[in-house]
């Protein structure tokens, strides 16, 4: 699968961004779930239903990742 990088919502490339620089130490169910909205996200871009809006499943996953990346440094 290939797609244009202008076909990604910015808000998805800076959450990827910022949640690599803690991939290897994050939880493995956190890491399941981001593969899991990955999975999401890819399809809806490839379909053309993404608006470039955040919706509820993206703000669930940045909830997961705030709350593992707090648990991972503290």
């Amino acid at each position: 699968m290939q797609v244009e990088p202008e076909n990604i919502p910015q808000y998805i490339l800076t959450f990827f961004n910022e949640v690599n620089e803690y991939i290897d130490v994050l939880p493995t169910e956190f890491r399941l779930k981001l593969t899991d909205y990955m999975h999401l996200v890819a399809w809806q871009i490839t379909q053309d239903l993404s608006d470039g809006l955040p919706d509820e499943h993206f703000r669930s996953i940045k909830g997961r990742f705030q709350e593992a990346k707090n648990t991972v440094l503290h």
